[in-house]
């Protein structure tokens, strides 16, 4: 294990226990890291999807001003 808290708690379970849940600790560890490599990827694919759509906001509005002008110069004014 190379965490401290995971081997500090290891280390707090009697000597009788320990050889039995070492490798339930050891998985732990490995969970919590899978966790946060998790927790950054949601992070970076949720700030790339929000700037994803930003453009496509800003691309929508120029053509709704294109299209309104169109519509404008196509409609009889009353």
């Amino acid at each position: 294990m190379t965490t401290s808290f995971w081997k500090d708690a290891l280390a707090s379970l009697p000597p009788s226990v320990q050889r039995r849940y070492a490798a339930s600790f050891e998985a732990a560890e490995h969970f919590e890291a899978l966790l946060d490599l998790g927790v950054e990827a949601w992070g970076f694919a949720k700030h790339a999807l929000a700037k994803i759509c930003q453009a496509a906001a800003r691309t929508m509005r120029g053509t709704a001003r294109i299209l309104e002008g169109a519509a404008h110069r196509l409609l009889p004014m009353h």
